[in-house]
């Protein structure tokens, strides 16, 4: 069974309204590279740390695919209908078929 891969986006959203485009842009093309929202949440609650108030984990069928899609020229094109609007930490992570303590 293949691990599934993430992408972790969290942080601050500068202009909500600004992010509109990139928000269509990214709908509409996620489907086509096997990418689907898991959480999207604009208004987290920050317990340690000052991240921001946007949390967004978007899942792929791998890593690879995850990776692939960050990398991709539609992707890259797209990061810049966001970067004006917002200040965010972005990660690629892999899924683990069970839960464990570390």
């Amino acid at each position: 069974m293949t691990k599934k891969g993430y992408w972790i986006a969290i942080g601050k959203l500068t202009s909500p309204q600004g992010l509109n485009v990139y928000a269509d842009a990214l709908v509409k093309w996620l489907p086509s590279v096997g990418g689907s929202f898991l959480i999207t949440d604009l208004d987290s609650i920050e317990k340690e740390g000052s991240t921001g108030h946007s949390t967004v984990v978007i899942e792929f069928p791998s890593k690879e695919a995850a990776i692939l899609a960050y990398e991709s020229l539609e992707y890259q094109n797209m990061i810049a209908l966001r970067t004006p609007f917002s200040d965010l930490q972005f990660t690629i992570v892999e899924g683990k078929e069970s839960r464990y303590v570390l």
